[in-house]
């Protein structure tokens, strides 16, 4: 389930060197919190950086706030804590010369002084959204945090592509959220008379390539990390998505995967693979250790099957892409990993309606790789299109430097990354490949990465939050989860608002349950993250409990005890 139907999902992040490309900063007052833009006029003081502060206004105990004008993140948010919220343009002239200049805004949600817990918490954003995630950041404040986001340089709704200009796609690359770090601080700073003491960062999708890009390229921005479905290799992420827009659009109506054909898959991967893992629950925990066959379900009654050419198109989605042109010619080598059993009820983001097939992310090609706007189409994909992606690498977003990321561990940072094994926007094994490149490229192993690096796969969990139909454990403090909850109305399902706009119902800040909790645990008290329980409600949402479940740190899974009850998490451990 997603805010917003859009076939593209991430991007967003990359930005400069801390303070290198931005080039040092220092305070030029100090005072008690004013909730007024004229409290912070010439705070920041960075050559070549000009800071406006656009508006600064005070919320009450349990006010709300919603920024007209944001297309990426359009919401009221309610139930905040009283607050200041600010929002600041930043201009960036001394950017390195060969690279246009940086323009973007800052949202600031900055708690009473008695209500800070001196850490400061960056949130990522969403898709290709250009906008300010004031839900995100809403989250973080009721915890303490002063939070603080960017629209990345635009304005759009997540599925726009169309603002794509160099200047625009560096700072969605990287620049505007690391010069939102640097910024934030020396406003946080300002306000609050006090440095933080720690920095943070949590976000999803987009937001989970952010973070990761942003300690591949300055190690001081953050303490700790919360790293959710990272689309962190963009260069074959978006061809990708192409590829498969391909097997649905250039066969014909016969081949075509339909709203029924991916029910009757879904149903039938789960009759095939749920006891599989040693636990009928209808949950597939393991999707990779099962043996599908598809050709139980290959018949000519499509109310109740799928033809032979809907089968092989499942099967290639559930494949990885391979080309047999590029860097290692003659030979095939893998562009991106297909999706994991279990996700087939999310692909119609990506396929559109029964009545009105898509075509998919091609703006990715239109806007960011040829510039050629309408006049690109659907039918001139090929292969191509991904050396061509490599080569470009639009906005330098891809986080792919994995050794990189040695000076963030060699300073004490911490990394908690996670994946729904239902998702099927972006494939988890995309995030498992992630992790053992890493492992490579520092030439570590896994038991010396989990010392400050940890995965964990969530099975049965969509794209960042919620899960599929059969109603898996979903919910752990993860960064958006909260705030869906409190804007199921709003998303058109039917559903009043649920929760309390924060970590996870009936275990508020309760690191046993909440993720970001036991981040910060681990970061300033070493206590290492074995497992985080992970809760589903009923279906009404009225706050019942229908089962937990621990999600453990790889490559350790839950194993039940063989005599409790399946949907309590006491019937479980990590092993």
């Amino acid at each position: 389930m997603m805010t917003v139907a859009f076939s593209a999902i991430l991007y967003a992040l990359l930005i400069s060197n801390s303070f290198a490309e931005l080039g040092g900063g220092s305070l030029r007052q100090r005072q008690s919190p004013r909730c007024v833009a004229s409290s912070f006029a010439n705070v920041v003081n960075l050559p070549g950086v000009t800071v406006t502060v656009e508006k600064a206004v005070s919320i009450a105990e349990r006010g709300s706030y919603t920024e007209s004008g944001n297309q990426g993140f359009p919401n009221t948010i309610d139930m905040l804590p009283a607050l200041c919220a600010m929002t600041v343009k930043v201009t960036n002239t001394s950017d390195v010369p060969t690279k246009p200049q940086s323009s973007y805004r800052i949202g600031l949600f900055l708690p009473t002084a008695s209500n800070w817990n001196s850490r400061i918490l960056t949130v990522g954003g969403a898709s290709f959204s250009g906008g300010i995630n004031w839900p995100g950041m809403s989250e973080g404040t009721h915890y303490g945090f002063a939070t603080l986001s960017t629209d990345n340089g635009h304005s759009s709704a997540g599925s726009d592509l169309s603002w794509a200009t160099p200047a625009r796609l560096y700072d969605w690359g990287y620049r505007a959220l690391h010069g939102s770090v640097v910024v934030g601080k020396l406003l946080v700073a300002h306000y609050y008379s006090n440095s933080p003491s720690y920095s943070y960062y949590a976000g999803c999708s987009t937001g989970g390539r952010q973070g990761l890009k942003e300690i591949q390229y300055d190690a001081n921005s953050f303490d700790g990390v919360l790293v959710g479905a990272p689309a962190w290799d963009t260069m074959h992420l978006m061809p990708w998505i192409s590829k498969i827009a391909t097997l649905q659009l250039n066969t014909t109506a016969n081949g075509r995967l339909r709203a029924t054909q991916l029910s009757i898959l879904a149903t039938e991967v789960l009759r095939q693979c749920d006891a599989q893992d040693g636990v009928k629950d209808n949950i597939i925990s393991q999707p990779d250790q099962c043996r599908f066959d598809i050709s139980k379900i290959i018949c000519s009654d499509p109310s109740r099957c799928l033809t032979r050419a809907q089968a092989d198109t499942a099967l290639k989605i559930w494949g990885d892409y391979t080309i047999t042109t590029g860097n290692n010619s003659g030979r095939n080598r893998t562009v991106y990993n297909g999706f994991a059993l279990s996700s087939e009820d999310q692909w119609s983001v990506y396929f559109g309606t029964d009545s009105a097939l898509v075509d998919f992310d091609f703006s990715y090609e239109r806007y960011f790789l040829y510039n050629l706007s309408s006049q690109y189409t659907w039918q001139q994909y090929s292969d191509q299109v991904v050396l061509d992606s490599e080569r470009i690498n639009p906005g330098q977003a891809t986080a792919n430097k994995f050794d990189a990321v040695s000076s963030y561990r060699n300073k004490g940072g911490k990394i908690i990354m996670y994946h729904g094994l239902a998702d099927g926007l972006i494939s988890p094994k995309t995030s498992l490949g992630y992790y053992n490149a890493t492992i490579s490229a520092l030439g570590s192993s896994v038991g010396d990465i989990r010392s400050w690096f940890r995965y964990f796969e969530v099975p049965g969990m969509q794209h960042c939050y919620f899960s599929n139909r059969f109603n898996a454990p979903w919910d752990f403090g993860a960064p958006g989860q909260a705030s869906q909850l409190r804007m199921l109305p709003a998303l058109g399902t039917g559903l009043k608002a649920f929760g309390d706009g924060w970590s996870v119902p009936g275990h508020l800040g309760d690191e046993r349950y909440d993720v970001l909790s036991a981040l910060v645990k681990w970061v300033e008290e070493g206590t290492q993250v074995e497992q985080v329980i992970a809760t589903a409600f009923t279906e009404d949402l009225s706050g019942k409990v229908y089962r937990t479940r621990p999600i453990c740190a790889w490559p350790e899974r839950a194993v039940w005890d063989g005599k409790g009850d399946v949907n309590v998490a006491g019937s479980w451990r990590c092993a």
